[in-house]
């Protein structure tokens, strides 16, 4: 039977903090991290502002003690049995499902047992099994920072342990034994045993003994070097799969999207057929008359099947040849059929194409990056997490591509933004408009539907409007429409109570056309340094 995973570190430092927001939101280099897979936000009231200044907001003016604990990690998974039940050795899969399941179950229970003193929580799915990485700042009943109450005795351990396998134990987790001679595990050592299912290693029997004498600096140098081939063999296995998995899933979406191709095709030859069948037809007797064949035959073909068959010629010949014969109005419901066949036939043999963003180029970003932050002022964090996500990245002509994404989160296009040109953007080639937009959504549990929509003009307005709009109590959908032309995700915002704009009056008015309760906010154009620093000072003062 699956068994639950709770483990709690102790964080007592503002630079161990900093360092472990750092690798829980992926802002450095996570090696046995698959850079492919998005993690998710699933409490995070604040959205991207950087985890010490969540927990210095939530401790306030209070003296902090010299030994005092500033923030407690939860790790929270269940063994691997529970998320791939089927195949629980396979690194990095899991059942969607069960993972809802599971992360549903666990948010109610940190909002049950700690309330407003959990400040972020993420779900990791880039590593071997998913897990939940939760932080809360070790409040009192008085607000007074003090740990010990909370988990200062064996006995607390225990009830913590209960509390979290009773809020998991309907899914079919259970508890691990109780008063068993394992230890309380920080997060940091327990990290391997969350994904120790999946390792092919075993460190008991492949690890060496210390030498006598031996210093740590040798020990360590000799693991590496008796690990290593072992794990270059693991980690090209897994990009091997990696690689077949992304194969496989382009292979299917071109598959889905030519079936949905031929569809709309065929309705609209039905819809042709049906409009052309109240005009005169032209006699295929008459045709074949003036073809010089038995004009009394039953013939399958239309007029030009059968004129480009009999006289042996191409369609634009078939059609002069029919001109020269007959009305044009009786000729043309066989011209239009024809060419409306053949445009099926193009549309089921051919690949959909699939859009390519820009090669990302990585000289050029740490000089974007700091343009975004320094000219724009949009938090240092929030741009790396956004890059790590490869939806906002540097290509080779020194361009910020912002990354457009159907809703979906595939990706149909690009924004490219050239430093010093204020806020103007200019459109990668090949980009399907009508089929995506730069968003995000922030705010509230990740699975939870947007309540707010707030719809800007470009991605950095974007970026400046939720900012400025930090916390966010609600799921917010912050979606870019850059022209009166843009086709609007309709049938999302319909389920979107509240929808603002905050674009130019043109855009506005297209916009109200379909959503009349659209409230317009007075709209910003946020190249204006000063501007964007006033209201990011006020979002930090909240």
């Amino acid at each position: 039977m699956p068994f639950a995973i709770c483990r709690i570190q102790k964080i007592k430092s503002w630079g161990a903090l900093k360092f472990n927001f750092s690798h829980t939101a992926r802002t450095r280099e996570t090696p046995n991290a698959n850079q492919d897979v998005t993690n998710k936000a699933i409490i995070d009231n604040y959205n991207y502002i950087n985890l010490e200044t969540l927990v210095r907001d939530k401790i306030g003016s209070q003296k902090i003690r010299s030994n005092a604990v500033l923030a407690v990690e939860i790790l929270l998974s269940a063994s691997a049995d529970y998320f791939r039940p089927h195949a629980p050795n396979e690194a990095g899969i899991y059942d969607k499902q069960r993972l809802n399941k599971f992360v549903n179950a666990t948010v109610k229970w940190l909002q049950t047992s700690w309330g407003e003193k959990v400040v972020q929580a993420q779900l990791h799915l880039d590593e071997m099994t998913p897990h939940i990485h939760a932080y809360l700042v070790p409040l009192d009943e008085r607000g007074k920072l003090n740990c010990k109450a909370l988990f200062g005795t064996r006995s607390k351990m225990y009830q913590l342990q209960d509390s979290f396998a009773n809020a998991v134990k309907h899914l079919g987790i259970s508890r691990g034994i109780k008063g068993s001679t394992a230890t309380y595990e920080k997060v940091r050592k327990y990290y391997g045993a969350v994904n120790q299912d999946s390792s092919v290693i075993n460190l008991e029997s492949s690890l060496p003994q210390p030498q006598p004498q031996e210093d740590s600096e040798s020990y360590r140098n000799r693991v590496i070097e008796i690990l290593t081939p072992q794990v270059e063999t693991i980690n090209h296995q897994l990009n091997e799969r990696d690689r077949i998995l992304k194969r496989k899933a382009e292979l299917k979406q071109t598959a889905i999207r030519s079936e949905q191709l031929r569809q709309e095709l065929e309705a609209q030859i039905q819809i042709l057929k049906a409009k052309l069948g109240n005009q005169p037809d032209l006699s295929m007797s008459l045709v074949a008359y003036e073809l010089g064949i038995n004009p009394d035959k039953q013939y399958d073909d239309n007029a030009v099947d059968l004129v480009m068959k009999v006289n042996e010629c191409n369609f634009n010949d078939a059609v002069v040849w029919l001109c020269d014969r007959f009305d044009q109005s009786l000729i043309l419901p066989d011209i239009k059929e024809y060419t409306a066949r053949q445009a099926l036939a193009i549309a089921q043999n051919a690949q959909p194409t699939i859009f390519t963003p820009p090669t990302p180029s990585k000289s050029n970003w740490e000089r974007m990056k700091d343009y975004l932050t320094q000219e724009y002022l949009i938090p240092q964090e929030l741009v790396q997490m956004l890059n790590q996500r490869e939806l906002i990245y540097a290509d080779d002509k020194e361009n910020i591509v912002f990354v457009s994404r159907d809703l979906s989160g595939e990706v149909t296009g690009a924004y490219l933004h050239t430093p010093g040109n204020k806020n103007n953007f200019d459109i990668y080639p090949q980009s399907k408009r009508h089929k995506g937009w730069f968003h995000l959504s922030v705010g509230g549990y990740y699975q939870q539907p947007s309540t707010n929509a707030i719809i800007t003009s470009s991605p950095i307005e974007a970026l400046s409007a939720m900012i400025r709009n930090t916390p966010h109590t609600d799921r917010t959908l912050y979606l870019t429409v850059d022209s009166r032309y843009s086709q609007l995700p309709l049938q999302a915002l319909k389920e979107i109570p509240r929808i603002f704009t905050a674009t130019s009056k043109d855009i506005t008015t297209a916009i109200q056309e379909n959503f009349p309760h659209a409230k317009s906010l007075k709209y910003f154009s946020l190249h204006r340094k000063n501007y964007v620093k006033d209201i990011y000072d006020q979002s930090l003062e909240r």
